[in-house]
């Protein structure tokens, strides 16, 4: 480009400067012996030459008005037959040789211009590819950038939800967290599809949801003033449809696809998170619940207890502690089996859950025998409560199992157990009472007393 450049400058100097310079030099000195001899002419004629390079600007001109002028002088000199004819013929030569040298300038100059300009095309077309590259690259380094940004988002919110183990405490956080992922909206996390439009839409479709103005979509009949875009994806726990996770703008058209493919990521999250939640309730509950009755484990009852005594101290409230244990349970099981025992069992677990309080802890303590902690109970409540439940095991028909499609009946009876008080020693005093129950002919309930 430089040197194109150059040969600009040069050709521009040769046509503007050079030709009118040599053109005036010769003009002057042909035009002071033309009006020293007869025609004058020939300096009209190169004047006109010269004001045809002034008004066409071009170098072929001035090399014309060069030709034509000193072609001028030369006819004057061969006519008066000047002594200068020699050195015009040498001059007229010179310049005829400078026109060859020029022109074949012209030629070199024109060649090797045409292929700078091809060149510079070839540049040109090199540059705009690798403009594209660049831009094309800044777009991917961009899509990266923004996944990074997402992984890192996603970590985030794994760490959020690490003590998370309650579905109500992981419902309240995503709302949360789905606004700080997602950006701008109202978000939330809503259960089941009961009195909600967009979560029984995506339940009943199985697809999620995105709409760009409720106001015109006929797939909702809601009156939306302050919601006008809604973005909704769900959310499963198994296979099955738990819920949805719901985004809604004021603006419309506020969602795209972008949104819905972040939302879903998402919703894998919260999916997971509460498939763990709900797993770690299962194993916790396998930790305190007794697998053939359902009732809580003796491990869990006494951690209750001694946890309830405290509290008990503390809130100056009375509470009770009962032991029931099921009478001549080896004469069941020797006659029948231990299978119609273990049927026994959940009969009276079953009975003990529908008598008591929600309130109250039920717990099978081992073997034949269940325990029962009744809060803000005295003794006399207790036991008022304890003998109509003795009452029912007693008059109640238990069906056991003979083989294949044989049943029986039979009765069951049981001796309890209780004491009041608030201290660690209670469970030991209500298993006290209980040893004096079954001493003193079973089938009664006996309140601990202290001598």
């Amino acid at each position: 480009m430089i040197q194109q450049k150059k040969n600009d400058i040069f050709l521009d100097l040769i046509s503007t400067v050079i030709l009118p310079v040599a053109a005036g030099i010769f003009f002057i000195e042909w035009a002071f012996d033309a009006l020293n001899g007869s025609d004058v002419i020939f300096p009209l004629i190169g004047l006109l030459v010269l004001l045809l390079y002034y008004f066409s600007g071009s170098f072929y001109s001035g090399i014309i008005m060069l030709v034509s002028v000193i072609f001028a002088g030369f006819t004057a000199f061969v006519i008066e037959d000047s002594p200068r004819t020699y050195i015009v013929l040498l001059e007229c030569g010179a310049l005829a040789f400078f026109y060859v040298v020029l022109e074949s300038y012209n030629d070199y100059y024109s060649s090797v211009r045409n292929s700078m300009e091809e060149e510079y095309d070839v540049l040109d077309m090199e540059s705009t590819i690798k403009d594209s590259e660049i831009a094309e690259n800044k777009r991917v380094s961009s899509v990266i950038s923004d996944k990074m940004d997402n992984f890192k988002k996603i970590g985030h919110m794994m760490q959020s939800f690490e003590s998370s183990l309650d579905e109500e405490d992981i419902v309240y956080k995503s709302g949360a967290l789905a606004s700080q992922f997602m950006g701008s909206g109202e978000w939330n996390l809503v259960k089941n599809s009961k009195g909600d439009e967009f979560a029984k839409y995506v339940k009943t479709t199985g697809f999620p949801l995105v709409s760009g103005d409720l106001s015109q979509d006929k797939r909702f009949s809601g009156n939306f003033t302050t919601q006008m875009s809604v973005i909704a994806v769900p959310v499963e726990i198994d296979g099955n449809f738990w819920g949805i996770i719901r985004g809604t703008s004021s603006a419309t058209d506020a969602f795209g696809d972008a949104d819905l493919r972040l939302l879903s990521i998402l919703s894998g999250v919260v999916s997971n998170v509460i498939n763990n939640a709900n797993l770690y309730k299962r194993v916790q509950g396998l930790a305190v619940t007794d697998v053939l009755t359902g009732l809580f484990t003796q491990t869990y009852f006494k951690e209750r207890v001694r946890d309830e005594v405290k509290r008990a101290h503390t809130g100056k409230f009375s509470l009770s502690v009962a032991i029931l244990d099921v009478d001549y349970f080896k004469k069941v099981n020797d006659t029948y089996g231990h299978q119609a025992g273990d049927a026994v069992l959940r009969q009276i677990g079953a009975i003990l859950k529908k008598r008591f309080r929600e309130t109250d802890l039920i717990a099978r303590y081992g073997g034949e025998e269940f325990a029962v902690l009744m809060l803000h109970t005295g003794c006399k409540e207790a036991r008022v409560v304890l003998e109509r439940i003795r009452t029912t095991i007693e008059n109640e028909q238990f069906t056991v199992s003979l083989g294949e499609a044989v049943l029986q009946t039979t009765t069951i009876t049981v001796s309890i157990g209780v004491a009041c008080a608030c201290e660690e020693t209670v469970i030991q005093k209500a298993d006290a009472a209980l040893y004096e129950a079954k001493n003193s002919g079973r089938n009664k309930t006996v309140e601990y007393r202290d001598d």
